[in-house]
């Protein structure tokens, strides 16, 4: 993972090992138990592409500096904080070195991590508060409450972070707190990799609302959706209705941070549809004990194919609510196919109620973009 080690990068996954990807959904502190006992809001539930097709209740919990993937992930930039080769960066709108959220910058939580000498890296996608914090890792006491979602990819080279870079610097506009130096290999070349890790986007004030193709190291096909905070605000435009929705091709299910007023069900091509969810249900994983919340105390950013869809089964994970407020803000989801993970998620996902009101204006006509 460094020049002294020529170890690569990677998401590393519950038991320390490298893997292509993982998935993480952490329980609300607030949720209830089935044996009556006490959440503490660190349990999580996990997923990898190791080809055991269960979401099942980790061992860990998500704050151990140690244990568990998502420590197992970060202590390679923890360990390595004066690598010269390493370029990493944190990013989060809610800040946890100030404590104060920049509402200029994208509603995006994360970390993008390379490393020139092995041409490797990793990308963590998260809706976590405040996290991660600096210096070592640990789980602030602020994110335990409430229910997020954590998506790792081990990127299939460094070239994949600069392309994933290049749409967050127009699209994302993430708020970078904490990060490497410049590694020399890219200083004065113009690279976006750069440009974030000095907390610079760009000054452009066109509308961007797009989705950029990438693979991880072991193949798997992503799409990472985005737009930035200047897209169609004239027409109302919601980020899964008038863009994820139609892309896809495909209704929608959403599990998001939803306080506040919904854009309704409607999709800008009058076919497919988005739904918010109302609460997660644990009981059908089998855990012991099983948790169960409600969409009010979940801060995921959650969305996968409908389960009256017969199509391709779709899983995204990102960083936007599906309520209006969010049409003012940049984000995105990272979105792939994965059946076992959809067939899990589908089945905690509770009490589908259509919303109706504060309807999406239709006025802008959006060509289907075609997902090679």
């Amino acid at each position: 993972m460094s020049k002294s080690t020529g170890v690569a990068l990677s998401a590393m996954d519950d038991t320390g090992k490298p893997i292509d990807w993982w998935f993480i959904y952490k329980v609300a502190g607030k949720s209830t138990a089935s044996d009556k006992s006490k959440p503490t809001g660190l349990e999580f539930l996990y997923y990898d592409s190791s080809g055991k097709k269960k979401l099942a209740m980790s061992p860990n919990q998500i704050g151990d500096p140690l244990k568990g993937a998502v420590s197992a992930t970060l202590n390679q930039i923890y360990n390595n904080l004066t690598d010269p080769g390493l370029g990493w960066f944190f990013y989060n709108d809610e800040d946890p070195l100030t404590g104060k959220t920049n509402g200029s910058r994208g509603h995006t939580k994360g970390v993008l991590c390379f490393d020139m000498d092995t041409n490797s890296g990793f990308w963590l996608v998260d809706s976590a508060p405040k996290f991660p914090l600096k210096g070592k890792y640990s789980y602030p006491e602020t994110a335990t409450q409430n229910a997020q979602t954590f998506l790792c990819i081990t990127l299939q080279n460094a070239d994949t972070a600069k392309a994933i870079a290049a749409q967050m610097f127009v699209a994302q506009q993430p708020n970078v707190y904490l990060a490497s130096s410049v590694p020399a290999a890219i200083a004065g070349k113009s690279d976006p990799r750069e440009a974030l890790i000095k907390n610079t986007i760009t000054t452009d004030t066109t509308a961007y609302a797009n989705f950029i193709p990438f693979k991880s190291k072991g193949g798997e096909a992503f799409r990472c959706f985005a737009k930035n905070k200047h897209w169609d605000a004239a027409n109302d435009d919601d980020f899964y209705n008038d863009l994820v929705g139609p892309a896809l091709a495909e209704n929608l299910n959403v599990e998001t941070w939803e306080h506040g007023p919904e854009p309704g069900t409607t999709d800008s091509d009058k076919v497919h549809t988005v739904v918010a969810m109302k609460s997660v249900d644990l009981a059908p994983l089998g855990c012991n004990p099983s948790y169960q919340w409600s969409e009010e105390n979940d801060h995921a950013k959650l969305a996968i194919t409908a389960r009256s869809e017969t199509g391709l089964k779709y899983v995204c994970v990102g960083d936007i609510n599906f309520t209006k407020t969010m049409e003012k803000r940049s984000g995105g989801t990272v979105a792939f196919i994965c059946d076992g993970l959809w067939q899990e998620i589908s089945s905690i996902l509770t009490a589908v109620v259509p919303r109706t009101s504060n309807p999406v204006k239709n006025s802008k006509k959006t060509g289907k973009i075609v997902m090679k």
